[in-house]
Parts: structure tokens; sequence; C-alpha cells
């Protein structure tokens, strides 16, 4: 069963379009006629706890767009996303032990800044690299987002080491814009472009420096809010797209859901609750996967089907043709036949 992507929910921080409105007052650009541009009411910003849906917030980026001669607003705008504009959740990373943890940290919670990404940190040798990749469809909007998440990475990752990073790599998912040399002067580093995914990666050795302000019951007071704001916002549909993602990611390999909670920062105990929450399960989540797996490949290969039943977690095939007629009501062998 497959959710809707919640554009309405309100997930995007204050803090974000405030940065965003007072870029925009330098340029000359007024407020309120960016909140007529954007049909929003001056009165939604009083509350600073407050937030904004995704179509909202796209509208003002928009408004801000259309009356800027700044193309590279995403760069512009991430250099200010310090980490005090992230709240409860850039707390947390100023107290934290090291670098390390704060990634950590950040990998765990950062669903409580109302991302439109999907977050996960891989090592690679000497470096560690951030990943990113769209979790709901951003369109036009898209290279703004990301030059806002990669430039507030990288900002906040240099002021907390307190100094320039050596050893930068970066990339875009992309192609190269118009004005692609000022990535360079932004990150002081190469910046590729048509990658995979956005990526920011930094030498392992960063990830031991402490920090000027640990403090772990700061850590833990940041915690058990990040834990109770996560609990109050809509944040089910993007959960379910990142267990979708996970499972496609291993075919023939699917992780039981302890083990897919553990790879989603999360418990095995939340996860069935957000999944129950809306009126799935982790294995209804695994069977529409399998489904959609098997579909594609029983149309568009020649694969035997006992090979086919493998790749699916099957280690028998007559148990893959029993979930398949459940499925749909046809065997595959039929299914095949008649695509």
């Amino acid at each position: 069963m497959k959710q809707p992507l919640n554009f309405s929910a309100e997930l995007v921080p204050l803090a974000y379009v405030e940065a965003l409105l007072q870029l925009a007052g330098e340029w000359g650009i007024a407020r309120a006629e960016l909140l007529a541009a954007a049909r929003l009411k001056p009165e939604v910003l009083g509350n600073p706890n407050g937030r904004l849906s995704f179509i909202d917030f796209n509208l003002l980026v928009s408004a801000v767009m259309l009356r800027s001669d700044e193309p590279a607003l995403g760069l512009v705008l991430g250099q200010r996303l310090n980490v005090s504009t992230h709240g409860i959740l850039g707390y947390a990373v100023l107290s934290s032990a090291n670098l390390g943890k704060a990634i950590q940290f950040a990998l765990k919670y950062y669903r409580v800044l109302g991302l439109t990404f999907e977050l996960e940190m891989v090592e690679d040798g000497d470096c560690v690299e951030l990943r990113a990749s769209e979790s709901m469809p951003l369109g036009a909007l898209n290279r703004f987002a990301a030059e806002s998440l990669l430039t507030s990475l990288y900002t906040i990752a240099r002021f907390l080491v307190g100094g320039e990073l050596q050893g930068v790599q970066v990339g875009f998912a992309y192609p190269p814009p118009s004005y692609a040399p000022r990535y360079q002067a932004v990150f002081a580093a190469p910046v590729a472009f048509e990658q995979p995914y956005h990526r920011l990666s930094l030498p392992r050795a960063y990830l031991q420096r402490p920090m000027a302000l640990a403090n772990p019951a700061t850590v833990q007071m940041c915690e058990q809010q990040c834990e109770a704001l996560l609990a109050s916002l809509d944040v089910q549909d993007a959960l379910l797209t990142r267990v979708r993602r996970l499972l496609l990611a291993r075919p023939g390999d699917f992780p039981d859901l302890d083990s897919a909670a553990r790879a989603l920062h999360t418990s095995g105990r939340s996860l069935r609750r957000h999944l129950a929450d809306m009126g799935t399960s982790y294995q209804q989540v695994l069977d529409d996967v399998r489904k959609r797996l098997a579909l594609e490949y029983l149309g568009t290969t020649h694969l035997p089907l006992f090979e086919i039943a493998s790749l699916l977690g099957f280690s028998d095939p007559s148990n893959f043709r029993r979930a398949f007629k459940k499925w749909t009501g046809k065997l595959p062998s039929d299914y095949r036949a008649e695509a």
C-alpha cells in the first residue's frame, strides 16, 4: 500500500523561512511582497517554533528567485544556515564529544529539520562521505535545495573544527549550472557534477576532533526533545520512503525489521509503531517491494522462475509461486505469458 507524498505536512522550521526573508530583505525585496506572492499571512511567522508546509516554503523560495538576480540562491542561503539556525539539533551537535558523535546524532534526528532529503554516512577508506538523495520530487527547486543542504553542512563542519577543511570532496547529482565556478569558491575544493547523489566527503581524521562545548547532559536533553518532536511531526511518509529504498537496495538479502531499523537510525519498536500508525507493517511493505520486483523481473527479463524466487529472498520457488498468486491472483508463469 503506497502512501502519497505529503507536501502539505508542516515540516519546514520557520528559522529557515526567516533566514530566507532576511536575505531577500538585504537585496531590497519587501517581506510583505514575498508573503503575498506565497499567499502566507504574516501572523503565520509569529510562532518561533512554528513550521511551514513544503508547498508554502517552495512558493516562498520561488517568489524570491523571481525577484532576485541571484541564480545561486541555495549557495548563498546555505552559508547562513549555521548551527543555531537548526534549533535543538544544532545545540546537540555543538554539545557532542567530537565531530563523529555530532554527525551520528544529526543522522539519527535530522528528520526534525523537515528536510526533503534522505541522509546517510558511508565510510570509504580514509574518508567518510555524507550522501543525500531526494525523498520527494523537488522539480525546479532541486538545485536550490541541494545547494542549501551541502553548503550548510560544509559551513557547520568548518565551524565545528575551527578552521578551513582540508581534503574535502563535493559532488552534486545535477549537471553543472552556468555559475558552476562559484561552487569552487564556496567549498574551497573541486566540485563534481552529474553524480549518483549529492555528497560531501571529509577525511576520517576529522571525526575525532573534540568539541570545545562538549556537554553530555545537554546532548541527553536534546535527544529527549528530538524524540518528542519526531513523535509530533508527520514524518511517516518520509519513513516509509526510506524503508522502501532500503529494501530495494538489497534485493535477495532483505533485512529483518530490527536490522532495517538500525540501518534507518531508529529502534525496531519505533519503526513498527510508525508503520502501524500508517495502517501497514514491515511485512506488508516487504511484500509490496517483492511484488513490484517480481512484476519487473517477470515482465522485462527472461530469468527462470527459480532465479527470480532467489532474488526475492525465497529459498523455495514454490513459496514464491504461492506468494505471487496471493499478491496478483495469478501464477508467475501465467503473468509472464500474458506480459
